[in-house]
């Protein structure tokens, strides 16, 4: 059996397109709903704002258009973190290679300092309790007391939706290969985009007890999830409601929001 390229490769090697995903149906109704819950949570004018896993800068945009002063990100990959320097050149980001699923202490950032930290799909890399165990402990580390986690994370609840399952063209992704991890935590799955060119990597799911329970020692509190509504329905497409119905009612993403205690 061939070995697994260690994470950090796996996204070097789709880097350059990584973007991409968000132009697909699948992935396209997240943003309405990101941005509307980080403005209803702000302001964030001046604040200081941690992405652990930015990949190529994108949450980090997001958050300098709505006014955060301070934005660091941390990514496991190289290449991510240099389209996010292409990306924006003059945002001001600081930006750090490391894997967050480890001690961040030698990176230099002070502990309780940010305002807000988010994370695209951090929470789908722990690939069993311990390393779960470990990114909240960063997450809470890092926040200040009462500071605030939003996150976007892969649905726990209804793990292979029908709307990835043959739906290729019509939504823009699909979900194969689900295989039980060896540990029990949950499973793993491989992701692909019908974009041009091709985007697909594996990703995790672990059982949302793991993910709440290690939330909660941690320190965080008030965890909620945020599931797409029928106000992303997207006049882009030119697709009536109907056309969404199947993926909202099985979505394959969500948003968590949680608060340190």
């Amino acid at each position: 059996m061939a070995s697994v390229p260690p994470k950090g490769q796996i996204y070097d090697a789709v880097a350059s397109d990584y973007d991409i995903i968000w132009s697909v149906p699948a992935v396209k109704i997240l943003f309405p709903m990101l941005d509307g819950n980080l403005r209803r949570l702000g302001p964030w004018d001046g604040a200081s704002v941690l992405d652990l896993a930015c990949g190529t800068g994108f949450g980090l945009r997001e958050m300098k258009k709505l006014g955060a002063s301070r934005l660091v990100g941390v990514d496991i990959s190289d290449e991510m973190l240099a389209v996010a320097k292409q990306t924006s050149p003059d945002a001001g980001f600081e930006l750090h290679h490391a894997d967050c699923s480890q001690p961040l202490s030698h990176l230099g950032l002070k502990e309780q300092s940010f305002d807000l930290i988010i994370a695209m799909w951090l929470l789908n890399y722990p690939e069993d309790r311990a390393q779960m165990a470990a990114m909240w402990k960063n997450i809470a580390t890092y926040l200040k007391p009462s500071g605030t986690f939003v996150g976007i994370i892969q649905n726990q609840d209804t793990v292979h939706p029908t709307s990835m399952q043959g739906k290729w063209d019509l939504y823009g992704a699909r979900e194969t290969n689900l295989q039980d991890l060896p540990s029990g935590d949950g499973v793993r799955m491989h992701i692909e985009f019908n974009t041009e060119p091709r985007v697909e990597f594996d990703t995790f799911v672990l059982k949302k007890e793991i993910l709440e329970s290690e939330a909660k020692k941690a320190g965080m509190v008030d965890l909620e999830y945020v599931r797409p509504g029928k106000e992303v329905k997207s006049e882009v497409e030119g697709k009536d409601e109907a056309w969404w119905a199947e993926l909202l009612e099985e979505y394959p993403n969500q948003l968590i929001i949680t608060t340190k205690a």
